[in-house]
């Protein structure tokens, strides 16, 4: 099976192309201006039309559509793509230099520390009032630091969890299950009883409820937005954790009951996400984390699925959106500078070039209402919009620093060798030692 794919039409406005300078009166030739873009492999799903692709590959064709029709100035592109572990060596240690990247779609957590450097151009002077209304301010609050927006964003996995309807039946939990091509919002309590009712069900010894998993850093957010099921908000109005509160404690403690009733897999401590995936892939596990592109996977295997959100103690639930999107870097050249800003402006404009979001989850409204009579499920994710929450914020400056001790924490709480209120205090201490330390090195 397909494991995780790891996330504007409306705008009918183009927003004037400053640009290069044009031919002057003596009939010279505009400009050249060579851009250079890079991108880790970040996938962009199954693209109607497309196939299944990654974001060089929409680049590249963004930047011929681009150049067909950007006047002033004759402008190439270079795009490369590099490994995720080579980021240091193909990207920042070009900083600076005559290789240095101009453009950057992005798929780091360090973003935030290369804006707090200086590396980063702010956006904010692209960003018209249809764009911003286009996207969610949720989204927007993700990419801004200190107050300027340094990425742009192009689309985005919402991260809901996904049901095997089946097992709901066989359960007798109807009730529970929602209207067709819809997601269910449960409350804490309502989990509680699906949870009874799933375990009550299953005969197969080989067979859980719900995922659970502490081996590494896969799929932390996951288990983050679920310390928020019992009213409590991962972080203070000053970005740093905040878990060690009665309303934390009281979410570990739940999910060490889960463990303890039996719901989860037993020894999750040794497991990680891709395990919960496959799982649920194979009908073994009722609920396991999903976006939309995983539901498509899942419905292309014959699986009866639906999403539901994470648990609230109002019945909402949550779903927690992750962006990927475009950025500058300040290379001390300010016709590359307008050149990247009309480049990254004008791919809202194009239709051809937005369809490119439509293999995972467009961020802009309009093109989700557009196409949402024909994709599966994209209206009910649009709608679901107004219930996200936020997990990896912009201005966290060291988030795989948290990343290297979350899950340690869980490992702690699940092998019980730290009671709950241990563990709250532990993730608080540990994680906000690493953004601390993110904000040291960034000073």
């Amino acid at each position: 099976m397909k494991r995780i794919v790891s996330i504007c039409l409306a705008l009918a406005i183009c927003m004037p192309l400053a640009g290069c300078q044009p031919a002057g009166a003596g009939g010279g030739k505009p400009q050249a201006v060579t851009l250079k873009i890079t991108t880790p492999p970040i996938g962009l799903g199954d693209v109607p039309g497309v196939g299944e692709t990654e974001a060089s590959a929409m680049l590249a064709v963004a930047a011929e559509r681009f150049r067909a029709q950007y006047e002033g100035c004759d402008v190439q592109f270079e795009i490369s793509r590099y490994n995720y572990t080579d980021e240091k060596e193909q990207l920042l240690d070009k900083i600076g230099t005559a290789d240095a990247a101009d453009i950057f779609f992005a798929g780091s957590w360090n973003t935030s520390a290369w804006a707090e450097k200086g590396w980063l151009v702010p956006l904010d002077d692209i960003i018209d009032e249809g764009l911003r209304a286009d996207i969610s301010e949720t989204l927007w609050d993700q990419n801004t630091y200190k107050g300027h927006v340094y990425v742009i964003p192009f689309h985005q996995l919402q991260n809901t969890l996904a049901v095997n309807k089946a097992m709901m039946e066989r359960a007798g939990l109807d009730a529970f299950i929602p209207e067709l091509d819809t997601i269910a919002h449960w409350s804490t309590d309502d989990f509680n009883t699906v949870f009874a009712g799933l375990k009550a069900s299953i005969a197969d010894e080989g067979a859980y409820v719900f995922m659970m998993y502490a081996l590494n850093s896969q799929g932390d957010s996951h288990i983050m937005t679920l310390l928020q099921a019992m009213g409590g908000s991962l972080y203070d109005e000053d970005g740093n954790f905040a878990v060690n509160t009665p309303e934390g404690v009281a979410a570990l403690t739940w999910l060490k009951s889960l463990d303890e009733q039996g719901y989860v897999p037993k020894g999750a401590e040794n497991i990680e996400l891709l395990d919960m995936v496959d799982l649920f892939g194979n009908g073994q596990l009722a609920i396991c984390m999903a976006n939309l592109t995983n539901l498509w996977d899942y419905r292309a295997q014959g699986l009866d699925v639906f999403p539901v959100n994470f648990p609230s103690l109002d019945g909402r639930g949550y779903a927690v959106a992750t962006t990927n999107g475009l950025c500058v870097f300040d290379n001390g050249d300010p016709e590359k500078i307008r050149v990247a800003k009309d480049f990254i402006r004008y791919l809202y404009t194009d239709e051809e070039v937005m369809k490119y979001t439509l293999g995972t989850l467009p961020v802009n409204d309009s093109v989700m209402e557009r196409y949402g009579d024909e994709i599966w499920m994209l209206n009910a994710y649009r709608e679901n919009s107004a219930n996200l929450t936020t997990i990896v914020r912009l201005d966290n400056l060291n988030w795989q620093g948290v990343r290297d001790v979350f899950y340690l924490n869980i490992q702690d709480l699940l092998r019980g060798t730290k009671t709950p209120a241990e563990v709250a205090a532990a993730i608080d201490g540990t994680c906000n030692a690493a953004l601390e330390q993110g904000r040291s090195s960034a000073g």
